[in-house]
């Protein structure tokens, strides 16, 4: 799916100063706090109240209209009053959002509830903190991939890692929504 509004809304980054965006949008009954790494071309959406969120990625102006997320999809149905799935239809609604959206530079304290609305099993310990070499668990990658996205997981996957989560965010968390790659090359050294 081709994003249009993409390139102006990244524009309006640029022109604010703003390197990972915050903005919320009102789809139907729900909302959705969305946070926009410009860097990583990745949103990591939340719907709130329910505890469901999820990556959206891009590649040049695509973005696969698929979400490898089962209750965010079913959530987002009901969010519409729709009985039918269909992820495409936020996807367009978001992009069509963006020339709209007041946005802003995010904060510790707001990537800190979007991150808290985003993962299903509530639990404290959701803020990238350090990498660690180990073999990783179905529920720390199901942590990632609500939290960071499959690229991350991947990354992972190549370098035997493991994102090691803190109950609180740091300077560090928001910079690896930056750039993970770059995080790891800086801070080289693994727990």
């Amino acid at each position: 799916m081709k994003f249009n509004n993409i390139k102006q809304f990244e524009q309006r980054m640029d022109d604010a100063g703003i390197n990972i965006a915050f903005f919320t949008i009102q789809y139907q009954n729900c909302v959705i706090e969305a946070v926009y790494s410009k860097a990583q071309r990745k949103f990591l959406l939340a719907i709130v109240d329910h505890n469901i969120g999820f990556t959206c990625s891009l590649e040049n102006e695509y973005a696969s209209a698929y979400i490898n997320h089962e209750k965010a999809t079913k959530q987002l149905m009901e969010c519409r009053n729709h009985y039918e799935f269909d992820p495409k239809h936020f996807f367009e609604y978001l992009d069509n959002q963006l020339p709209r959206t007041t946005l802003a530079q995010v904060t510790n304290k707001q990537y800190e509830n979007t991150a808290r609305n985003a993962v299903s099993n509530f639990e404290d310990r959701i803020f990238f903190n350090h990498w660690r070499d180990s073999n990783m668990s179905k529920q720390q990658r199901d942590k990632t991939i609500e939290l960071m996205g499959y690229e991350v997981i991947e990354f992972c996957d190549e370098n035997h890692l493991i994102p090691i989560f803190y109950p609180h965010p740091t300077d560090r968390t928001l910079a690896v929504l930056e750039n993970f790659e770059h995080d790891y090359d800086v801070h080289n050294a693994v727990n």
